[in-house]
């Protein structure tokens, strides 16, 4: 096979980066498949951040990327979710006033991630299969029952191991159905 050399050109000014966009998904109904509803990791790298960044800096992480949920990963292993609520809302506080920082004097410009995170065996999480045997419906019902905002979907691996295959946002399926917080969530109504 013969190959050809490739023409090279120059940069003449700033460039943009592309910026992740949403699916460009019509709405949903409660009868399709869960699984429409679902950031499938294979089809779209998920979001992430270290757990030594500062919690200002995940936020900005968010907005730029467009969404309220960050997988926290060290060296390619899931250790936690952070979410744009955890960030805005009483964690950090939580945390300044925890006995950790007292002694050590912290200040809020000095949270990191990993102090505020979701620890992976804390997240609420869904097996796969079952999201793939469930429907929209199924979902909006079992975030009745909680006041999470993101539900991890985990795939087995054939040696018992667990993966994170993907992600369920409540907001994101709140949009997609076209209804008010309250409709999927008893924690509004």
């Amino acid at each position: 096979m013969t190959y050809t050399l490739l023409s090279l050109s120059k940069i003449l000014g700033p460039t943009m980066v592309p910026q992740r966009t949403a699916p460009d998904v019509s709405r949903l109904a409660l009868d399709e498949p869960a699984t429409a509803a679902m950031t499938d990791f294979t089809r779209e790298c998920p979001v992430t951040v270290s757990p030594d960044r500062h919690i200002g800096e995940a936020l900005q992480d968010m907005m730029r990327a467009g969404v309220r949920a960050l997988l926290v990963l060290d060296e390619g292993r899931a250790l936690g979710l952070i979410t744009s609520d955890d960030i805005q809302g009483e964690r950090p506080i939580v945390f300044l006033q925890s006995p950790a920082c007292v002694q050590d004097r912290c200040e809020h410009h000095e949270v990191r991630v990993a102090d505020i995170m979701t620890p992976v065996e804390q997240l609420p999480v869904l097996d796969l299969r079952i999201v793939q045997s469930a429907c929209v419906g199924d979902l909006v019902e079992t975030f009745k029952t909680s006041d999470h905002t993101h539900l991890v979907v985990t795939e087995t691996q054939h040696n018992g191991a667990h993966r994170a295959r993907g992600l369920i946002s409540r907001s994101w399926l709140e949009r997609q159905l076209g209804t008010a917080r309250d409709a999927v969530s008893s924690k509004w109504a």
